[in-house]
């Protein structure tokens, strides 16, 4: 089981376009930091079926813009490697994001020559996600619902840990690697007739699971995309979770079934019914805010983020800080992530 953290028939309107314009007016200094990016080569912001994404960086301040990739082929969050030499991401051979049947592997793409590398081969690797010291990439293998990590050279594979089915444990995927050598993930959960997804992490060597999320306290409702976390990201040091928690309503404007989606940060620890942080900003609740990437030097927050307040879809890549206090629009596109040498 795959988890799309938001419905085909919102991707479709966020996709639609918006007028460009910054959804909330913000100052921050200037900054050349890089970032990698999906960028769709129809004008689209975010995944929908028959469009196709290739790979782009763009700095922080608008400048720098090269796509690197233009095969015709869809792929999907793309991540530096530690020395910024490297591009992983995941491959589709056949079909989009969303469809039904596709084929999908892990490629890598070196960002000098423009040369990509396939690594994996069994048709369901997704999620890629690279160590601390860039020699090796975990995966998902949306099939089994299991972790797997493979040598940037597409040797090595070894299989960490799966799903084991039951109800609290149905599916998994959305990795994270960090800094301090924990692979996170989420986890599809069923508890006393609840659906939501939350959130746990575990050792490279299988080791240690530990869950750090209960996705909140809101069910699935019958018809909606699933309610609780999705995309989740780290902060620099390892001890902050930035997440995109789903709400069970629907933003204003598209009649869909879709939800809303808040950026969210907590801590990494072990889950107990503690604090957790809502970034998103209440001038502006209309929205849907996901794939958060918190920087190098761990004083901002890459997210995509498709918003209705205004009566008119504005969406797009923004940056904000760790406080969520305000957002920025940097460009088109979708998934982005930070080269982690420029900051």
């Amino acid at each position: 089981m795959k988890l799309a953290w938001m419905s085909l028939q919102v991707l479709a309107l966020a996709a639609c376009g918006g007028d460009g314009s910054p959804a909330t007016v913000a100052t921050p200094a200037a900054s050349a930091a890089q970032v990698v990016f999906m960028l769709a080569t129809s004008g689209a912001s975010a995944p929908r079926p028959g469009t196709v994404y290739e790979i782009a960086v763009i700095n922080l301040d608008g400048s720098g813009f090269r796509q690197l990739t233009n095969d015709d082929k869809f792929k999907f969050l793309p991540h530096f490697s530690s020395d910024a030499k490297k591009i992983a991401y995941t491959r589709y051979a056949v079909g989009h994001y969303g469809e039904p049947n596709t084929v999908t592997d892990i490629a890598v793409l070196d960002s000098a020559s423009g040369r990509e590398s396939v690594i994996t081969h069994d048709g369901h690797g997704i999620s890629a996600s690279w160590s601390p010291d860039g020699s090796r990439i975990a995966y998902v293998n949306a099939y089994e619902a299991s972790i797997w990590t493979v040598a940037a050279d597409g040797s090595g594979a070894t299989r960490i840990a799966n799903a084991s089915g039951a109800d609290t444990d149905m599916s998994w995927g959305d990795l994270a690697w960090s800094r301090d050598n924990w692979l996170m993930f989420t986890v599809g959960q069923t508890v006393n007739g609840c659906f939501k997804v939350r959130v746990d992490k575990i050792r490279p060597e299988g080791s240690q699971r530990m869950q750090v999320s209960d996705g909140g306290p809101n069910c699935t409702p019958p018809g909606l995309e699933q309610s609780g976390d999705a995309d989740p990201g780290w902060s620099a040091d390892g001890r902050t979770v930035y997440s995109s928690r789903g709400f069970p309503v629907p933003p204003a404007g598209p009649a869909s079934s879709t939800v809303e989606r808040k950026l969210y940060a907590y801590s990494s620890d072990a889950w107990y019914p503690g604090p957790e942080t809502d970034l998103s900003l209440p001038s502006e609740p209309s929205c849907i805010e996901g794939v958060p990437k918190g920087s190098p030097d761990g004083k901002r927050v890459l997210l995509f983020r498709a918003c209705f307040d205004t009566g008119r879809l504005v969406s797009g890549i923004y940056v904000t800080d760790t406080a969520g206090s305000y957002r920025m629009k940097i460009t088109d596109g979708f998934a982005p992530d930070w080269n982690p040498l420029t900051n």
